[in-house]
C-alpha cells in the first residue's frame, strides 16, 4: 500500500511516464510485427496511443487531459472503423465519446482544490442498479447485436475461444461480456464512482486471460499495461473518496 501510496501522490508523473512508455513500446511491438504498417494502420497506432494517455490521466482524476483526449480518441476510432466498414464498431466510440463530453463538465463541477475530480463512493442502491444493467444487457445483448448485423457490428459463433472448468466459451460470448462490462465500467467512472476501475479490472483480466490461452503475446502485454493502471485507479479514486467523505 505505501507504493501505491507513493504513485498516487509524489510518484505520479515519474510513474505517468514510465507506465506510458511501456504501453507505448507495446503497442508499437504490435503495430511492427502485425500490421502491413500501411496509412490506417498508422491511424490506428496513433489513436491507440492517445488513448494510452488518456487513460491514465483518468486514473489520476484529471478532467481536461482524461475527458479531453477521451473525446479525441474517440473520434479517431470512430473514423478509423468507419473508414474501414466497420459501421457498427463505430457505436461503442460513439458511447463513450458522448460520455467523455458529459464528463467534461461534470467532473469540472466536482474538483477538489488541486482542480482534480473528487470521486464518490456507491450506495446499495447504485449497486444494485449497476448488477441490474449488466445483467439487462448480458439478456438483451444478443438480440441487439442480431439486428445490428448487417452493419458489421460483433459477429456471431460458435467457435471457442478459451476452455473454463471443461466448459467452452465462444468468441462471441467474450465479446458480450466484455462489451456489456465495458459500458458498465464507463458509465460508472464518468459518474465519479470509484468501483467503476474493478469493473474495468475484470474486463481487462478476460482479455488477458484470452490473449495468452490464443498466444497472443503482444496484446496480452498491452492488457497487462491497462490492468496495472486500473489497480493504480481502483486504489487512487477509494482512498480519495474515503478522504472526500471524511472532510
Amino acid at each position: 500500500m505505501k507504493f501505491l501510496d507513493k504513485i498516487t501522490n509524489e510518484w505520479q508523473r515519474q510513474w505517468a511516464m514510465a507506465w506510458f512508455l511501456c504501453g507505448a513500446l507495446a503497442l508499437f511491438w504490435g503495430f511492427w510485427l502485425t500490421t502491413e504498417r500501411g496509412a490506417l494502420d498508422i491511424a490506428m497506432l496513433v489513436v491507440a496511443t492517445i488513448g494510452l494517455v488518456c487513460v491514465v490521466a483518468l486514473a489520476f482524476r484529471r478532467n481536461l487531459s482524461g475527458n479531453g483526449l477521451g473525446i479525441t480518441a474517440n473520434l479517431g476510432e470512430i473514423a478509423v472503423q468507419g473508414r474501414m466498414g466497420a459501421t457498427g464498431l463505430m457505436l461503442a466510440p460513439m458511447f463513450y465519446l458522448i460520455t467523455h463530453l458529459y464528463g467534461l463538465f461534470y467532473w469540472k463541477k466536482n474538483q477538489d482544490g488541486d482542480g482534480n475530480m473528487v470521486p464518490r463512493d456507491a450506495s446499495v442502491g447504485v449497486w444494485l442498479i449497476t448488477g441490474v444493467f449488466i445483467a439487462v444487457g448480458l439478456a438483451v445483448f444478443p438480440w441487439l447485436n442480431e439486428q445490428l448485423q448487417q452493419y458489421s457490428f460483433i459477429e456471431s459463433g460458435s467457435d471457442a475461444a478459451v476452455s473454463l472448468f471443461g466448459v467452452d466459451v465462444s468468441w462471441y460470448s467474450i465479446n458480450v461480456i466484455a462489451f456489456v462490462l465495458g459500458v458498465t465500467a464507463q458509465t460508472t467512472m464518468i459518474l465519479r464512482y470509484s468501483f467503476s476501475w474493478g469493473i474495468w479490472i475484470v474486463v481487462n483480466f478476460v482479455w488477458l486471460t484470452v490473449n495468452l490461452v490464443n498466444q497472443n503475446y503482444i496484446f496480452a502485454i498491452q492488457t497487462m499495461v491497462y490492468q496495472i493502471n486500473a489497480f493504480v485507479g481502483l486504489y487512487g479514486w477509494w482512498k480519495s473518496s474515503k478522504l472526500s467523505n471524511t472532510n
